[in-house]
Formats: structure tokens, sequence, C-alpha cells
């Protein structure tokens, strides 16, 4: 597997790879995406780190700082997404493992995350390569008629 910075060129199937994996079970907010050109102008080039299998986008991540706080500049909040093709190959985790190498390069103490509650399976994966749990933020968001809870959880380097 190669972990790179994303090129133009792997948006058409980044473009299939979210909208197939985001619903109304993990996210608060369902975006489709109409076009690779459409995707680029909300994550240039380079902006992610994509994992490529067999040819193939198996996965991402992408990295923000979660304020504009000088304060809060050793902290990264992640997003992370995995083609189902690729579930339980260990793409996910060899992500997590190239954005926390990254992280220490750069003098990032925290990485931190949001999952809904209702993602059990994400959670189960995060707690596996090491993330706890932060806190909760209840009823925060109402999807689907129903109210969910977003969890917040991280790591320290």
């Amino acid at each position: 597997m190669e972990i790179r910075p994303s090129r133009f060129e792997d948006y058409e199937q980044l473009v299939e790879l979210e909208n197939l994996i985001w619903n109304d079970e993990n996210t608060p907010m369902v975006i489709e995406w109409e076009s690779a050109e459409e995707y680029a102008e909300q994550a240039p080039p380079g902006s992610l780190f994509v994992a490529i299998q067999n040819g193939r986008v198996a996965g991402y991540v992408s990295l923000k700082s979660p304020t504009m706080l000088e304060a809060n500049r050793h902290v990264w909040e992640l997003a992370i997404g995995v083609h189902p093709d690729f579930w339980r190959s260990g793409t996910g985790s060899e992500l997590l493992v190239h954005v926390e190498e990254k992280a220490q390069m750069m003098n990032i103490h925290k990485i931190c995350l949001r999952v809904l509650a209702t993602n059990q399976r994400a959670i189960a994966f995060y707690e596996k390569n090491g993330y706890l749990h932060q806190g909760r933020l209840v009823n925060e968001f109402r999807i689907a008629g129903k109210y969910v809870d977003d969890c917040l959880m991280y790591k320290l380097l």
C-alpha cells in the first residue's frame, strides 16, 4: 500500500468513495458530490492523504486544526474514510499510523476526532487504534427523526 498526498486524478475515485460510505448513521449531513471538480473545490489536491492499493483509492484521511487559536495549534482533528472493499484490510490503521508519524514530525501533541454514537463500527476501530473517549455531546444532532450523540475521541502522541 502506498500512502501519499491526494492528486486530482484520485478525485473520481474519492467522489465514488465518499458517496458510497456516508449515510445518516455516520454523518449528520450527507453530501453527494457531483464531480471531481466540485470535490476539488472542497479538498484541493494535496489536502488529503490517500491510501492506494492495487491502483485504487482504498481510503483517505483529512486533517485540520480544530480552531484558529494559536494556543490550539498542537492539535489536529481528523476525518477518515475507507472504501468497504478494503474494510478489515489494515487500510484505516495504516492511515492513522501515517498521520501520527506526520504529526510527531510537526510537533503535534494530540489528534482528535468526532464520531456519531450510532457508528459503533468506527468507535470500535478508533478504540482498537488507541483512541480514547474524551466526551460526549448529548443529543447533538437530530438525524432521521432521532436524537444522536456526538462522541469526542482523542489520542496523545
